[in-house]
């Protein structure tokens, strides 16, 4: 298994591009891991096993793990509300917050706003975070709908601070971490690097080599996306929520492992997966549930499954963007194996409509400004169809799958296509909220 994974793994690093990459499966009580590549295009630094990659959004994960251990030993409540435990949010100014639990910050569902950054990157103060956070209001009424949101995940790390009375990464470390033999990396302290740490990589649409990029992530933005760690931290991290590990029970309690994967109300998570729980994605597979999460960087991926059901756990970690293609050639692959990994297929027709002849009447229905807090998405008519911006410099073609599906793909960078939608008046048919990568972003301006 291990040569057919090694050839599989390389033969798909080679057609997307990918500079090296990692990937390791726990199946039937033995593990395999494999490697190839190396750590930086054009470099001889091998991919080993040890070298970490950052894990994105992949941190959630842990961010969440360390909650349920904090309410494993009664120091908070998942259906506390977060402000109870975050004092930042308790201010006058911000009604709006008092009535969100740590359950919905946990399942996407407590209608914050996805991506608050402080003004300056540099600052790692999750106090002054949480204050900021204080001043932006809530996107709906909690609990009602799914919409991904980094911020909750940052305000999560505060209330670790403050229940712990540790700094988030203290308390990430010494909770969860070492006892899991897991070294830990920040990328985004230059002078932590305990560990090798492979350079992000780009890939431009039309082939070319992949060229590194400085990995970006406002330093508060740690307990939502901050980590660097290996497939195999990956897959013991697995094997703690599949309670295959010696000391689990006093780790994470199997009442709480089952209370992260149980499916949340209101969690519908199109576009990234059949449905959500605290902290962890719930992926459809032929052969049931699957439970873990994915993660991008600019140049990066990674992505986690774990099958309670088998006992299964699979991790792939990449040092360029084309990883989230690397990863579906994989998961074909594994599956023609007989191993049905969970993966979110939204089950789209094979071919995109094209516009209708009246284009004005599409531009009246869908075309506008589209906002979430600080995020806001500007869809545009141009000559090969719709157009979907962000102000930061991306720009993605939209097809269009029906009346409201779609699928967006970067026209600056090789990767997997987003599936998203517009939700639409039913009187009218116009759109009024569009979604995308989970987001939520409600129509401002037509």
């Amino acid at each position: 298994m291990d040569a057919h994974l090694t050839t599989r793994l390389t033969a798909a690093a080679r057609d997307h591009a990918v500079p090296g990459a990692q990937l390791t499966l726990h199946r039937d009580g033995r593990t395999s891991s494999v490697v190839t590549g190396v750590t930086r295009a054009g470099g001889t630094d091998p991919v080993t096993p040890e070298t970490a990659f950052a894990l994105g959004s992949v941190t959630k994960a842990f961010t969440a793990t360390v909650v349920a251990q904090l309410a494993a030993d009664g120091d908070i409540d998942l259906d506390d509300r977060i402000a109870e435990h975050v004092p930042e949010l308790s201010s006058p100014a911000a009604p709006e917050l008092s009535s969100v639990t740590i359950r919905q910050v946990l399942s996407h569902t407590a209608a914050l706003v996805a991506d608050h950054e402080l003004d300056n990157h540099e600052d790692a103060s999750l106090i002054r975070y949480a204050a900021s956070v204080a001043n932006t209001g809530l996107l709906n009424a909690p609990g009602t709908c799914f919409s991904y949101s980094n911020t909750g995940y940052n305000l999560l790390g505060r209330a670790i601070e403050y229940v712990t009375d540790m700094k988030w990464r203290a308390a990430l470390e010494n909770f969860l971490l070492r006892p899991l033999g897991i070294e830990p990396l920040l990328p985004q302290d230059s002078a932590d690097r305990s560990r090798p740490l492979a350079t992000c990589h780009t890939v431009r649409p039309g082939g070319g080599p992949a060229q590194p990029v400085g990995l970006f992530l406002p330093h508060s933005w740690a307990p939502a996306g901050g980590l660097a760690a290996g497939a195999d931290d990956l897959v013991r991290f697995a094997r703690l929520h599949l309670g295959d590990h010696p000391d689990a029970e006093v780790l994470l309690p199997g009442e709480l492992r089952a209370e992260l994967a149980r499916p949340a109300p209101g969690a519908d998570a199109f576009g990234m997966a059949d449905g959500w729980g605290l902290g962890l994605a719930r992926y459809d597979s032929p052969d049931g549930v699957w439970l873990g999460h994915d993660g991008t960087v600019d140049g990066g991926t990674a992505h986690l499954r774990f099958h309670p059901a088998s006992g299964t756990a699979l991790a792939l970690t990449t040092n360029a963007g084309t990883g989230t293609l690397l990863w579906a050639d994989l998961v074909a692959a594994l599956r023609e194996l007989g191993l049905a990994v969970g993966d979110y297929r939204p089950g789209l027709p094979a071919t995109a409509q094209p516009l209708p002849t009246d284009r004005a009447a599409v531009a009246d229905r869908l075309v506008g400004e589209y906002r979430n807090g600080d995020t806001s998405f500007s869809v545009r008519s141009h000559p090969t169809g719709l157009r979907l911006s962000d102000g930061t410099g991306l720009v993605a073609e939209l097809a269009l799958h029906g009346q409201s599906v779609f699928t967006a793909r970067r026209l600056d960078a090789r990767e997997a296509a987003w599936t998203g939608r517009f939700v639409t008046d039913p009187a009218t048919g116009e759109a009024v909220v569009l979604q995308l990568g989970g987001r939520s972003a409600r129509r401002t301006a037509a």
